[in-house]
């Protein structure tokens, strides 16, 4: 039989191999049929986070997949719920809810109930991401298999803001997608993850990461302007416009000088990712883009 999910765990040698064990066991302990579920644990020291990840996908089987971190967890009796999600709709994609923990706590259980979570469906990715601002991290979905084969999607092979670029993609391809907040997936603090680190260097290369994820989406929007709807275009050039404020956001708090501040800001003006176009995409985005785009005009 073949497993419905594959379950994908990037997994290096210097990583921690008790954390993986529980992640291991909270995916166990959900209480899934044997043969019914797969976990691929990708332990390659010379690939980054998103080469393990492509690597794990092409080992998969399943017919959804779902990307966990080592270091984290499924909640417990949670994963039932996404599965009857999956097979009374089958979407290309669910995205669900998840907490925050620190790696040394334990996890409540949730209220259990026979009902299925509440739930949105929309018509496409596109669709939830043409109204929706979003985290884009990947472990908070299942994905259908043959939606990665059919697009040709696959993961930057980079270990900073690679998941933000795969989500992104994968809304402006996929068709029917379910959204609950029903929180299944634990993700765990800790102050030696790549998303935490603090020194200069490393605040350098998440502000040099970021740029370059922004500036592989903006060539991927003009690759598809041709074959694209314009609604799946628009929904994709609104969330690149979202991510040029979150990469302004980026280079302050990560402790940028204005000198570099400005020059980045240039480079963003000769790439076409700035002044932000006037539209109303939500009453932050009204108040930020007119104050990003004096600051453009008068400065850089």
């Amino acid at each position: 039989m073949s497993p419905f999910i594959s379950i994908i765990i990037p997994f290096y040698g210097t990583a921690d191999p008790v954390l993986l064990q529980r992640c291991i066991t909270s995916i166990r302990e959900q209480g899934m049929e044997e043969g019914s579920y797969e976990i691929i644990v990708v332990d390659d020291e010379s690939q980054t986070t998103g080469g393990a990840r492509n690597s794990g996908i092409q080992q998969s089987h399943g017919e959804y997949l779902l990307f966990v971190d080592a270091d984290d967890v499924l909640l417990p009796d949670t994963i039932f719920f996404c599965l009857s999600l999956l097979k009374r709709y089958s979407p290309d994609i669910l995205r669900f809810g998840f907490v925050e923990f620190a790696c040394d706590s334990l996890l409540e259980k949730q209220n259990q109930t026979n009902q299925l979570p509440p739930y949105v469906e929309y018509s496409s990715g596109a669709a939830f991401m043409a109204l929706n601002n979003f985290t884009g991290v990947v472990w908070a979905h299942f994905f259908r298999r043959s939606l990665l084969e059919t697009s040709s999607l696959y993961f930057s092979k980079t270990s900073l803001f690679e998941d933000e670029e795969f989500v992104v993609k994968a809304y402006f391809f996929a068709r029917k997608m379910l959204v609950t907040s029903y929180k299944v997936y634990g993700y765990c603090h800790s102050s030696s993850s790549l998303t935490r680190m603090v020194a200069d260097e490393e605040c350098w290369k998440r502000v040099s990461a970021f740029r370059e994820m922004l500036f592989r989406l903006k060539a991927f929007s003009q690759l598809c302007q041709s074959d694209a709807s314009a609604e799946r275009l628009e929904a994709l050039n609104r969330r690149i416009h979202f991510l040029v404020i979150d990469y302004i956001r980026q280079m302050w708090r990560n402790k940028c000088s204005m000198k570099e501040i400005n020059q980045r800001l240039a480079i963003l003006k000769q790439e076409g990712l700035v002044p932000l176009p006037y539209k109303k995409y939500s009453w932050k985005y009204c108040l930020v883009c007119p104050v990003i785009n004096v600051y453009i005009r008068f400065v850089i």
